[in-house]
């Protein structure tokens, strides 16, 4: 994850489909095709934003959590009303400082390193789990079996997580069955994924996490991925559906420092330093926001694609044209969204849920500014992105 510059807050913008109450905005307005202020947390010196597959949690200044959207498993970390902003309850004397989301997960940081944990885990054939000994958990608790380690980064994919320890390690649980544990899970003992272990890599500095495939980046700034690769989502531009252990992508090495990176349902983008973004993954629905003809050409070249529409992919880092100077990043399950160092804020890929903010309801083939009259005269500084939803932080 990125780190937050806790002294910029700003006001939270949704646009998308909130069916399961996504976007905040009460029962009443469940589609916004651009963006639209989320007025309930206009007082709360919102400074971070983060969507999982169809709930939304939002940082304060002081260390506070909003959340919203689908609580049927209890990822918002409170009971009440799922429509609107609420606080996220059993964090009253915690300070919190990262947040990240699934699809029914939560985890949270405190400012002295505790791992918070809520929710529940789902495999492919059900309920997986919250903890080999629970089914759900409906408030933040300090997941029991890492008590007594402390961490500095998180990171959730649709059913699993990765957390970073202050001293380099990763540990990683939840569902295994697409690797992205980095571990093999026997089909008859699943919950045992639900017992954090460590990886074997050492002196990591950050992690990041794709709906079933997982990344980690060393201080020698060497990009690490594993787990579901069927559309080269892993970016290692090879035919093996699945990688079983972390092993590094080469084809960003000798490109700069990385500043972050993310992962949608089957793709990924990796933010550099120097302001650029690289792709790479399933592209059928423009989610990698390069032009199409470049798409062709690319598919052409990697084992993992056709010009079918069924399998259109790249598997190789590809530096995403005309898209500079960006801050910040974030996939949707078949979209992508980044903001500038100057404000802007624009989006790609799928868009038929107004995901994009476009006004159209159409995919957009590259990065398309977001613009809107209730957004005019803010500038963007977060950006996050959820099944067929986005939001934005934004200043005055």
């Amino acid at each position: 994850m990125e780190q937050v510059n806790e002294l910029k807050t700003g006001q939270v913008f949704v646009i998308g489909t909130g069916d399961a109450g996504e976007l905040g905005l009460g029962t009443s307005m469940l589609e916004r095709m651009r963006p639209m202020p989320v007025k309930a947390l206009d007082d709360k010196s919102i400074a971070n934003i983060v969507c999982g597959g169809m709930h939304t949690m939002a940082l304060t200044k002081d260390g506070k959590l909003y959340s919203w959207g689908c609580n049927d498993e209890g990822a918002l970390g409170r009971s009440g009303e799922e429509y609107e902003p609420g606080l996220v309850e059993n964090l009253e004397d915690v300070k919190i400082t990262k947040v990240a989301c699934g699809d029914s997960i939560t985890l949270a940081l405190s400012d002295n390193g505790r791992l918070y944990c809520w929710g529940t885990f789902r495999c492919a054939s059900g309920a997986l789990g919250f903890s080999p000994t629970k089914e759900r958990q409906t408030t933040p608790i300090i997941y029991p079996y890492l008590a007594n380690e402390k961490f500095v980064d998180i990171a959730v994919g649709t059913d699993h997580c990765l957390a970073l320890s202050t001293s380099g390690r990763v540990y990683v649980w939840g569902n295994g069955q697409q690797y992205q544990l980095g571990r093999r899970i026997l089909e008859r003992r699943q919950r045992n994924g639900l017992i954090p272990e460590t990886l074997g890599l050492r002196k990591i500095r950050a992690i990041g996490c794709g709906s079933y495939h997982s990344f980690a980046i060393d201080h020698n700034n060497r990009l690490f991925v594993w787990g579901l690769n069927n559309y080269g989502q892993c970016g290692l531009d090879s035919n093996v559906d699945i990688i079983t252990t972390p092993t590094v992508i080469s084809t960003l090495e000798g490109k700069g420092a990385i500043k972050s990176v993310a992962g949608g349902e089957h793709h990924s983008l990796v933010l550099m330093e120097s302001g650029h973004v690289y792709s790479f993954g399933r592209a059928d629905s423009s989610q990698l926001g390069l032009p199409k003809d470049m798409v062709k050409e690319l598919s052409g070249q990697d084992g993992h694609a056709s010009e079918s529409s069924f399998k259109m992919a790249v598997g190789t880092p590809t530096l995403i044209p005309d898209l500079e100077n960006v801050d910040s990043i974030a996939c949707g399950g078949n979209h992508g969204v980044a903001a500038t160092k100057d404000g802007l804020a624009f989006a790609w890929g799928y868009g038929s849920q107004n995901e994009l903010g476009n006004g159209t309801g159409c995919d957009e083939e590259t990065p398309s500014k977001i613009t809107g009259q209730k957004l005019e005269g803010h500038k963007v500084i977060r950006v996050a992105a959820g099944g067929h939803f986005t939001v934005l932080l934004a200043t005055l």
